[in-house]
């Protein structure tokens, strides 16, 4: 019995040892990643070592901890760390930077980056209704907006803050604009990111290359390391800096496992998505996150194909978005980025066929009592891709009148001079002949008509001439309505 006891007592004193040994509780790990992090800045900004002999250095410290079983130093020169007893931790290494640390050397060939693409004017035909969806142009096809912006209370470059002047962006082109921003911009949230049917979704935090996929660090921030559980399948904790608290800090990072397990619901309606991270579109990362998400209904996605500094995201995303607010193409945008010389990394489309992408144009008019739902305008979308313009015009119900006007003013003179009469089956453009009269008649087609829409596809140079942009509007002399209420909606050729 005694010696029964003497050999319990030495295999309990076995596994504690053991676990002192390889187990890698909560405060261990938060105290080696504060102590990677800490010694890395001191490495890269003190010493001025280059980050990858810094990074080098803080590996080779890791693989000499009793607890560590495997480091792995993944593109961008973030680490990977596999623990003994199965915890993991993905260490963003960087400062000022959104996913990895200062100046970066770069070790494979960059992908192209898409350059300014001319617009090919297709011949003028008339579009059969049953094909009118499959040739419109690479635009969303929903008004609503989102951003997601984990780093808002974080470090900032441009003023007012880059969401502020996104939002703004998209809000002039008739954008209904949703915004997550900090401990809101959370797994929960993201998890609902197709639910919100968006048009747009621009995505701002760290982010990295996990080798085949991209990871995504949502908030909150935890100030030790976090459960392994996080309630969701797909993610990975990891450790950055957080510059609000001046500490390192730890987080869940969304994978490619996540988006396909919770972005299933409902297809992307050819949404832009855009990332302002580190490794959003880096080659490394394409097979995972991105690729199941434009395969899901996305028309592009948009992000740096290495390690971005704030400066270069911050600014690069502004002139991206202003130059979609003037309605250029994603290409030209991109070109535009690229131009501004803040690289590498490069701002790079996913995939690079879809640099003729470009944001559709909206106008909402609100619901009028003294309308019937089914002559009411709701909404417009319009777009061209230089050849014609299509538009769509949803009703509050489904659509019932013998006729509408589509009014486009080519001259700027606040005047029509073209008119197109829409009929529940035809519709036929008009070119005017004299003030208030058009009676030359130069285009019919038919429009489509599903649920409460209403589209159409106009030939651009046959209708608008030489014209760069039309200033649009709506008006039905039954209904008295108008869209918009004054004034009009300007779209680009």
């Amino acid at each position: 019995m005694m010696a029964a006891r003497m050999y319990g007592m030495v295999c309990g004193l076995l596994f504690v040892w053991a676990g002192t040994v390889w187990g890698a509780d909560t405060a261990r790990i938060t105290q080696l990643a504060g102590t990677v992090h800490t010694d890395l800045h001191r490495l890269v900004k003190e010493r001025k070592m280059k980050i990858a002999d810094a990074v080098t250095q803080q590996k080779a410290f890791l693989l000499r901890q009793a607890e560590v079983k495997e480091v792995k130093q993944l593109r961008g020169n973030n680490l990977m760390v596999h623990f003994k007893d199965g915890n993991e931790l993905l260490m963003l290494l960087g400062e000022d930077r959104l996913g990895s640390a200062d100046t970066i050397t770069i070790a494979q060939a960059q992908q192209d980056v898409l350059k300014p693409v001319p617009q090919v004017i297709i011949p003028e035909r008339e579009v059969n209704r049953d094909v009118l969806q499959r040739l419109l142009p690479c635009a969303p096809k929903s008004n609503k907006a989102l951003i997601f912006d984990c780093l808002e209370d974080d470090a900032n470059v441009v003023s007012p803050k880059i969401w502020t002047q996104v939002k703004s962006d998209l809000e002039s082109l008739g954008y209904t604009v949703t915004t997550k921003l900090n401990n809101n911009a959370n797994l929960a949230n993201a998890a609902l990111i197709d639910d919100g049917e968006y048009g747009v979704v621009l995505m701002r935090g760290h982010g990295g290359d996990m080798g085949g996929d991209f990871g995504f660090l949502v908030r909150p921030w935890y100030t030790s390391y976090p459960p392994a559980n996080s309630g969701y399948t797909g993610t990975v904790r990891a450790s950055a800096y957080n510059h609000a608290a001046g500490a390192t800090q730890f987080g869940y990072i969304i994978t490619g496992s996540f988006s396909s397990s919770y972005w299933n619901n409902k297809a992307f309606p050819s949404t832009i998505f855009f990332l302002e991270s580190c490794h959003g579109a880096d080659p490394g990362a394409l097979p995972g996150m991105p690729t199941w998400t434009t395969n899901h209904g996305a028309s592009v996605w948009l992000g740096w194909n290495e390690s971005v500094s704030f400066n270069c995201g911050d600014n690069g995303t502004d002139l991206f978005f202003q130059k979609m607010k003037e309605q250029a193409s994603v290409g030209d945008a991109v070109a535009a980025v690229y131009a501004t010389g803040c690289r590498p990394p490069e701002l790079v489309a996913f995939p690079n066929s879809r640099g003729r992408c470009q944001l559709a144009v909206w106008k909402s008019d609100p619901n009028e009592t003294s309308v019937i739902d089914a002559r009411d305008f709701k909404l417009i979308r319009l777009v061209s891709d230089g050849s014609r313009l299509y538009s769509t015009i949803t009703f509050y119900g489904a659509p019932s009148f013998d006729e509408f006007f589509f009014y486009a003013d080519t001259g700027g003179t606040a005047a029509a001079e073209v008119l197109v009469k829409c009929r529940p089956g035809s519709f036929d453009v008009y070119k005017q002949t004299s003030p208030g009269l058009f009676t030359n008649k130069v285009h019919s087609g038919t429009p489509s008509i599903s649920g409460n829409s209403y589209s159409i596809s106009v030939p651009w140079n046959t209708s608008y001439g030489t014209a760069s942009q039309v200033k649009v509007w709506l008006y039905d002399m039954t209904g008295r309505d108008r869209l918009p209420d004054s004034g009009s909606v300007t779209l680009k050729k």
